[in-house]
């Protein structure tokens, strides 16, 4: 790997900046979105969400090894250095990239070391290194593969060498044993140099290639084995076959495209192309397109180009095509390599330029250079507020009323899956409450789950029956189940209005009554539910630069709590949750006109009474 790569003070400063970065604004304490369930993967070989994600669980619970805090932040360490060994490969490619136009090595310095700043420095790359997700992972053996296509082609055609095509099969198959979908785009890249390795090296090249690409994809065979093992995480249980299949396809995630997303396929373009442009700024996506120029206009760098023109045009096309890129942090995880992409043409256009100033301004051109990487490093400050996560401890304020505070051997039925996640991270974290029985509702149709769910406690049958036949839950079955337990529900739109008669607030849910709940259960446990959350939020500092999932919480789960409360007639608390929504969320349409609808007298002209919900309540799916 060393031939014709970076020096090595270059790689360490170019390097170094960005990981050291990524391990001090690592999550101190988990998170949001899907990081408990990753959490949970790292407490013992476990198998996260289709599709399992095998080599992202050998990766979490080798850094459950590490001497460093809690295990959330372990692992969210491991995503940080796999981000920085990202930062390391993309650094070679980016230097190999300006080499192959004929850049000087002075200019070649500084360019790939403000390239390296400023791609790893972008919002978008951050914030995959700072919690616990598999996209750093992926992006690391995306750099890698691209680094040894581009290794391969530097070779192409004076001296050939199909090693590093074999590297990359390895590395390729690895990343299919971490998030295939996100491997397989980088095929149409690879293509044209495994055609050539082939050709110069014959079909051995190709079935080397196969075998080391096999070798890294053998990861899968930890899915069956460990769940043979009964890790605390066996989303799908792929012991059997059939069940692997179904873990390993992502059978429950693929309505999530093409004609099953709702926008069409010009606005989630557009989607794509803004949110690139807020991490990487408008100005170097339009510098990149001189890059595209310059690398496919000369015939050294033809193949370079093209590996790069590959990886930028289908990473983009494909992120369209699933859609949910809006304020979705995972949409920019699978957006990393097209990054990546943008910085290195952007950097050859520059190369491009600087080298053809006359030589008498050489100097000039080199400090010109030099001020640009420095000026790369402003990317760090300008994404700081967004990406760093060092002191984000939102997850935390909730964490008692999520879990801890819960009655002694309740049920708890969840309907958000980032509660359900986070549930799971808090008892692979800490071991908290065993005796909580734990109902994810939108889990239920993963393979082995009911029947876990019932072997743990066999008086969920009619619950969990009535939630797979029904669409919901119903009105018998949890007045059953109250009888015996405490019963809380988290209201969600699959959450029946008819059920409403049985619920007060209870905490962040709504707890089951038996035999109903009373204007007074609903009104005391209402205004306990106002403090509560009062107080969260004031010692959150909650205000318009909260962080954005905690603003999701709270607009998800104070606007159901004001339906709920407006539908049972307690106005002036639906009120006072409205408007707790509206702080996270001032313009949202639902609840500007839920609070128009509790300020409009009943028929005896008093501001009193419940309102009609049905209007306010969002169909699920």
């Amino acid at each position: 790997m060393a031939r014709r790569g970076p020096a090595l003070l270059p790689t360490a400063v170019a390097v170094g900046v960005p990981l050291g970065v990524f391990l001090a604004t690592a999550a101190p304490s988990g998170y949001w979105l899907d990081a408990g369930t990753f959490v949970a993967q790292g407490r013992d070989f476990g198998i996260a969400h289709p599709p399992g994600h095998p080599l992202a669980g050998i990766v979490a619970t080798a850094a459950s090894l590490l001497p460093l805090g809690p295990l959330s932040f372990r692992v969210a360490l491991a995503s940080a250095l796999c981000a920085g060994l990202a930062a390391f490969f993309l650094h070679r490619s980016s230097f190999a990239t300006l080499r192959s136009i004929g850049v000087a090595r002075r200019l070649v310095t500084p360019l790939a070391i403000g390239t390296t700043w400023w791609v790893s420095g972008a919002y978008g790359w951050w914030f995959q290194a700072v919690r616990p997700e598999v996209y750093a992972l992926q992006a690391a053996l995306a750099m890698f593969i691209i680094d040894r296509l581009i290794a391969f082609e530097q070779g192409w055609p004076d001296a050939p060498d199909p090693r590093p095509i074999y590297a990359a099969s390895l590395g390729f198959g690895l990343a299919l044993a971490n998030h295939h979908l996100l491997a397989f785009l980088l095929l149409p890249a690879a293509a044209a140099s495994l055609a050539r390795a082939v050709r110069s090296a014959g079909f051995r090249a190709l079935w080397r290639a196969t075998l080391a690409c096999a070798l890294g994809a053998s990861t899968y065979v930890y899915l069956p084995l460990r769940a043979m093992a009964h890790p605390l995480s066996s989303l799908g249980d792929p012991s059997s076959f059939a069940n692997f299949w179904w873990v390993v396809s992502a059978e429950a995630f693929q309505k999530n495209q093409g004609a099953g997303v709702p926008d069409p396929l010009g606005l989630r373009l557009a989607d794509v192309a803004v949110q690139l442009a807020e991490s990487l700024h408008v100005v170097m996506l339009l510098v990149a397109l001189g890059g595209v120029y310059v690398l496919l206009r000369l015939t050294s760098a033809r193949r370079i180009g093209a590996i790069w023109c590959g990886i930028l045009l289908v990473f983009i096309a494909a992120r369209a095509w699933l859609g949910f890129v809006r304020n979705n942090p995972d949409a920019l995880g699978y957006l990393m390599p097209a990054m990546a992409a943008l910085g290195v043409l952007a950097a050859a256009f520059l190369g491009a330029v600087l080298q053809m100033l006359p030589l008498r301004v050489a100097r000039l051109s080199s400090a010109i250079a030099v001020l640009l990487a420095l000026g790369a490093g402003w990317q760090f400050v300008r994404a700081a507020p967004q990406a760093s996560l060092a002191h984000e401890r939102s997850g935390d304020l909730l964490d008692d009323t999520l879990l801890r505070e819960l009655p002694t051997h309740s049920v708890l039925v969840a309907h958000g899956p980032q509660t359900i996640f986070r549930v799971a991270g808090l008892r692979a974290e800490e071991g908290a409450r065993p005796d909580v029985t734990l109902v994810p509702v939108p889990l239920l149709t993963y393979p082995g789950m009911v029947e876990d769910l019932l072997g743990e406690d066999p008086a969920l049958r009619d619950l969990v029956r009535g939630a797979l036949m029904a669409g919901e839950l119903r009105q018998p079955d949890v007045q059953s189940l109250t009888m015996r337990r405490p019963l809380l529900v988290e209201l969600d739109p699959r959450v029946p209005l008819a059920l409403y008669e049985s619920l007060a607030p209870s905490g962040i849910y709504h707890a089951v009554l038996a035999g109903g709940a009373t204007v007074a259960d609903v009104h005391e446990g209402g205004d306990a539910q106002r403090k509560r959350w009062g107080g969260l939020l004031t010692r959150a500092a909650f205000g318009a630069d909260a962080d954005p999932e905690l603003r999701n919480q709270v607009l998800w789960r104070r606007t159901h709590d004001a339906i709920f409360l407006a539908a049972s007639g307690e106005r002036e608390l639906a009120r006072d949750a409205v408007e707790m929504a509206l702080l996270a969320s001032p313009t949202e349409r639902i609840l500007v006109d839920l609070r128009d609808a509790l300020d409009t007298p009943n028929a005896d002209g008093e501001l009193s009474g419940a309102i009609d919900v049905r209007p306010f309540v969002v169909e699920s799916e």
